[in-house]
């Protein structure tokens, strides 16, 4: 009797299919222009035999791949950055080395980084729930890419299954509400060539059909998700849609996948900074952190992005937090907001990101793939 190895992933689980179940996770179109994101080194037909799960692309991350039996690296962090056109050259030794023996070695590398921190709304729901919060909304770069305004015209009898497809993509979602559309009716004429095949009517004929104006709106990162589920969705041979430029500012409310990062918050109660200061140790696995001066004597509203988070800072303030909490912020940073009468807390680029590792370690339970999560003094995440 032949009995499966214990652990083993999926026998049809290949490396594309984990690709693929992260880009639907975190699409790379929400990724920042900069980044690198993606199946960036490996074979994404070999099948999967398991997965250590890493914020870089480290020695250690190889050697634990090596003495796992593992063929996939998932980082968050890209090992070939900044993007690049065309890598010069890969090789033994140099900033390419780690690319070499992971490629040398058979291990495939997928990495999701900003697109991860824009989507994955577990990341911050976690620390939120570390650090004993209530999450508002998200925090938004001034930079950020706006929002867009979809427009289509359907048939009224597919309005419902047409306004469920863009809506489940990621459409629709205004602060706290979601599947937020608006409808009207009227009639739209066509009249297709002779090698058309309409779905009402004939070709050659003017045709009039009772259509609806179906309309909501979007975050731009999520333009191609939305546009297919909207083509998936439509009867119409040819579909007939409008993409606006939404000029007001997208709702601070509301935690929305490819809408901002980190969160802001309110804890239930106000405590003191050093009450305070022992939970983003034990949420962060951390000894000691940097904070600005003066501390603030009570904690009430927070904020949090995972990394550098220098250009969210005012973001927080101006959402009236007493206390921002990033991996990085930077001297002049820290200076002006504490100045400012808001208390910066710098944990650590690699050790505010945590919740990555413990994310991705939760897809990979969902997916059935056996994962080791890496956690090494380089990485310095304290167990």
């Amino acid at each position: 009797m032949s009995r499966k190895r214990r652990g083993s992933a999926a026998p049809s689980l290949s490396i594309s299919d984990v690709a693929q179940r992260i880009e639907l996770l975190t699409p790379s179109a929400g990724a920042e222009k900069w980044d690198n994101v993606g199946l960036l080194v490996g074979d994404p037909r070999a099948k999967v035999s398991r997965a250590v799960i890493s914020i870089d692309l480290t020695r250690a991350a190889l050697d634990a791949a090596r003495a796992a039996g593992a063929n996939l690296i998932l980082n968050h962090h890209p090992c070939i950055f900044p993007r690049q056109k065309g890598l010069a050259r890969v090789t033994r030794g140099g900033a390419s080395e780690l690319v070499f023996e992971a490629a040398r070695r058979g291990i495939s590398v997928i990495s999701t980084h900003t697109n991860f921190d824009r989507y994955a709304l577990e990341a911050p729901l976690m620390a939120a729930k570390a650090l004993g919060a209530n999450p508002v909304g998200r925090l938004h770069d001034s930079d950020e890419p706006e929002l867009l305004k979809l427009v289509v015209f359907v048939p009224k009898t597919h309005g419902e299954k047409v306004r469920d497809a863009i809506c489940r993509a990621g459409a629709g979602r205004i602060g706290r509400y979601d599947s937020c559309t608006f409808a009207s009716e009227g009639t739209g004429t066509f009249r297709g060539a002779k090698d058309t095949r309409p779905f009402l009517g004939e070709p050659q004929r003017l045709e009039r059909a009772h259509e609806l104006r179906l309309e909501t709106v979007f975050p731009r990162p999520l333009k191609n998700p939305v546009l297919k589920a909207l083509r998936d969705s439509h009867p119409y041979e040819e579909i007939a849609y409008d993409l606006y430029r939404v000029e007001q500012e997208a709702s601070s409310q509301g935690l929305v996948p490819g809408l901002g990062y980190g969160f802001y918050g309110d804890l239930e109660r106000a405590l003191p900074f050093a009450q305070f200061a022992r939970r983003v140790k034990s949420a962060f696995r951390v000894g000691g952190f940097w904070a600005s001066e003066p501390a603030p004597k009570k904690i009430r509203r927070i904020g949090f992005v995972a990394g550098k988070g220098a250009s969210f800072a005012r973001a927080a303030r101006d959402r009236g937090c007493d206390v921002f909490v990033t991996g990085e912020a930077g001297y002049h940073v820290v200076r002006e907001m504490g100045l400012s009468g808001m208390a910066v807390i710098e944990v650590g680029h690699t050790e505010s990101e945590i919740f990555f590792l413990k994310t991705m370690e939760k897809w990979c339970r969902e997916w059935k793939l056996p994962a080791k999560l890496l956690r090494t003094p380089e990485q310095r995440v304290h167990s």
